[in-house]
């Protein structure tokens, strides 16, 4: 099937490890251009050498970035523009959650979550919206989850801004249609990524890690019986970038294995 994805040039916000990296490999895969960003120079280095399987180096544009920093996205995204001519495709794949119950969260610790979920997709959207219009339109997906609509006790903050990410995702759903530019999220459940690689390092190193996921899997009464891998995750992503969701916008997509029960 084709996507009509050739040529297009996707920005992912993050890309340097877990679902970011996944949709980097697809996008390349289908004849995209990527481009990727991250703080850590060491995973960055890592992260294209990995995607030199999918694609030619010249259609790989990676930079250093705190999504945080307005001054860095701007200049991520106006650099991947001067280098490909131009932007298509918009995913807002950066961030990372915090456990703790309410009275454990501390007010960094809230900051970082608002940043993240919040002032990291609005500096992103800013910078891209002009590359977008001048392209006719095009896509911004919103990488999200359940915790958005089911918040937990243990994760209070990450639950707070989730749901403000899933009101703001609606709202510029609306708003940008009108640029054809179509808006939507991906409401993640429990996916195998690096971060909940170190939880189990953390946790429980000296267990088979198919074992640990699995007993994982069952505690969280996944009725898939599985947790998630990264790359089915991008594919749900590299398909609303796609010519064939050409009239999806304002949806949230779960890619959760049924664990959600909120309508």
């Amino acid at each position: 099937m084709d996507l009509g994805l050739q040529g297009k040039v996707a920005v992912i916000m993050g890309g340097t490890s877990g679902v970011g990296l996944k949709t980097a490999e697809m996008f390349l895969a289908e004849g995209a251009k990527v481009a990727i960003c991250g703080r850590s120079a060491e995973r960055m280095e890592s992260a294209q050498t990995q995607l030199l399987s999918f694609g030619e180096k010249a259609d790989i544009f990676a930079s250093i970035c705190d999504v945080t920093s307005k001054s860095d996205v701007d200049s991520f995204i106006n650099g991947t523009a001067e280098s490909f001519g131009g932007i298509d495709i918009l995913v807002n794949a950066a961030g990372k959650s915090v456990m703790g119950h309410f009275f454990d969260i501390t007010d960094e610790q809230w900051e970082e979550q608002i940043q993240l979920k919040f002032f990291a997709i609005i500096y992103a959207v800013r910078a891209s919206h002009p590359h977008l219009v001048k392209r006719g339109g095009g896509r911004i997906i919103n990488i999200n989850a359940t915790l958005a609509k089911e918040p937990e006790r243990h994760m209070v903050a990450t639950a707070a801004a989730r749901a403000g990410l899933l009101n703001l995702s609606k709202t510029l759903s609306q708003e940008l249609a009108f640029d054809n530019i179509l808006v939507n999220s991906v409401s993640l459940g429990l996916i195998r990524t690096e971060q909940w690689e170190r939880r189990r390092l953390k946790n429980a190193p000296d267990m088979d890690p198919e074992e640990y996921y699995g007993d994982l899997a069952k505690k969280r009464n996944i009725p898939l019986g599985r947790v998630g891998e990264a790359e089915e995750v991008a594919s749900v992503i590299v398909f609303l970038a796609s010519d064939k969701a050409s009239y999806v916008a304002g949806s949230t997509i779960e890619t959760a294995g049924a664990i959600g029960k909120a309508l």
